[in-house]
């Protein structure tokens, strides 16, 4: 197994971007930590198996030598959807900083804590 190989990348991308969601309590460090993971299982899927020699299937003269196109188009409809879910995400930390006025986690939760117990 090579070092710098799409899957080996990948793997290291994922458990970077799960170390800045456990690690960092700031709310847009953690959207920005769930993106490095959404990339690295795309990035994973993509290369996985890929082929160098492949053919697209509308080109290819044989079934043999054509390329599955459904992984690709599973990887840009996730795409699309995690954008609009980083942006409804961000839409909501932004509401929950003008209401709290905080980006940290903890902070935040301790406010809505003490704002119920009143």
């Amino acid at each position: 197994m090579d070092l710098l190989s799409p899957e080996t990348v990948s793997i290291i991308l994922f458990f970077i971007g799960m170390a800045g969601l456990i690690l960092r309590k700031n709310m847009i460090i953690s959207v920005i930590a769930i993106g490095i993971m959404d990339a690295a299982i795309i990035l994973f899927f993509v290369t996985f198996n890929a082929s160098i020699d492949g053919v697209a299937p509308m080109v290819a003269t044989t079934m043999a030598e054509a390329v599955d196109p459904v992984p690709h188009a599973l990887m840009i409809t996730s795409i699309v959807i995690g954008v609009a879910l980083k942006a409804v995400t961000l839409i909501m930390i932004i509401r929950l900083y003008r209401v709290y006025n905080t980006l940290d986690w903890d902070e935040a939760k301790k406010i809505r804590e003490s704002e119920q117990a009143v």
